[in-house]
């Protein structure tokens, strides 16, 4: 029985969480080879209040910069015919 725990600062969605869960889980999966119903995923949130980074709580630190959207997939260029 695998258990895969990630500790986060709280924040996120429940539908962002759930996304978390179900992509741990299928790269489990496809590199461990477990049965998805035998892998658990332990998300906890934690406060900043209740976080450090580099010795300074993060409710002192400046908030980061927004993470840069995902780049469009490319579509696939064309085959030239021969």
């Amino acid at each position: 029985m695998p258990v895969i725990s990630v500790d986060m600062l709280r924040g996120r969605t429940d539908a962002a969480k759930a996304a978390l869960a179900r992509d741990l889980t299928d790269a489990f999966q496809r590199t461990c080879g477990s049965a998805s119903e035998r892998i658990y995923v332990i998300i906890r949130d934690v406060p900043e209040e209740h976080w450090a980074i580099g010795g300074e709580m993060c409710t002192n630190l400046p908030a980061p910069a927004p993470a840069p959207a995902p780049a469009p997939a490319l579509a696939p260029e064309p085959s030239v015919a021969d």
